[in-house]
């Protein structure tokens, strides 16, 4: 490849990278996502609806993605006290007698019964 040929490759990249650097479709296809979230007459159904959150998981994907190379220490210490944190125990579960209709049946069929 001659030097003029690399030259006019490399403009014509700069060139193409300042197009899109103008144009921003990523923003553009951001944007259209997010304004779609609010129509009300899109449901689950339609493939409009797929487009929208699959553009907005990327949008948060590359988010996070770029936050853990900007932050590589925060997100290591951010790992490892979440990883390591000292929650306090949760409380017991609640349990519920698999008999209550029946006895409540029961106990008020005995008030009526005391009843003058």
């Amino acid at each position: 490849m001659s030097l003029l040929t690399t030259a006019a490759a490399a403009l014509g990249l700069l060139a193409a990278g300042y197009a899109l650097g103008r144009y921003r479709p990523a923003h553009r296809l951001s944007d259209w996502a997010h304004w779609q979230k609010y129509d009300r007459t899109m449901r689950r159904h339609s493939a409009r609806w797929w487009v929208v959150y699959v553009l907005l998981s990327v949008e948060n994907l590359t988010q996070v993605a770029a936050w853990l190379v900007r932050n590589p220490r925060k997100a290591w210490h951010a790992w490892r006290v979440s990883k390591g944190r000292n929650d306090p125990p949760l409380s017991p579960a609640l349990t519920f007698d698999p008999d209550w209709a029946a006895k409540r049946r029961a106990a008020s069929n005995t008030e009526e019964a005391q009843q003058p």
